[in-house]
């Protein structure tokens, strides 16, 4: 029971972060204005991402939300079945980001993004900080896997 509400607590504290960063940003800069945080390396850029990654399936806001609503119940499902600590993070990770962006979908129509990195001299696609928690969960969650397969193949060379 105390594992339940842990993660529910961890998870609207990921979507409260979000929320914020994104209404500091809102509220701090103009749309499609700069503020070089690093030079040469961290900006913030405001702008309103109506697609997912790189602005793929832009304007597409009911498929988007269909996909997000399916990776929130694959999510769920997961921390209820698994006992797996790096799993479960990882759920916890993409469940708040996942709900981050989809409350923007669902109240603005759009996400709002803001983190622009440059590395090697070639500026990245902009992103905000439910990405990086997606990005982080899937991450571990590949991690998990690896690791599962491991200990597999291991405990299985001690049955034979």
């Amino acid at each position: 029971m105390k594992k339940k509400y842990g993660i529910i607590i961890i998870t609207i504290l990921l979507i409260v972060i979000d929320q914020i960063s994104k209404l500091l940003i809102i509220n701090s800069l103009n749309l499609l204005e700069s503020k070089i945080i690093i030079p040469n390396f961290l900006k913030f850029t405001y702008i309103n991402n109506t697609g997912i990654s790189f602005g793929l399936f832009g304007g597409k806001q009911i498929i988007i939300i269909i996909i997000t609503l399916l990776i929130i119940a694959v999510m769920i499902y997961e921390l209820i079945k698994n006992n797996n600590k790096l799993v479960i993070i990882s759920s916890i990770l993409i469940l708040g980001g996942a709900f981050g962006n989809l409350i923007d979908r669902i109240f603005r129509g759009y996400v709002v993004d803001f983190v622009s990195f440059t590395l090697f001299n070639n500026e990245m696609a902009i992103f905000n900080l439910a990405d990086t928690f997606i990005t982080f969960g899937v991450i571990i969650y590949v991690i998990s896997i690896i690791l599962e397969g491991k200990n597999e193949r291991n405990s299985s060379k001690w049955r034979k």
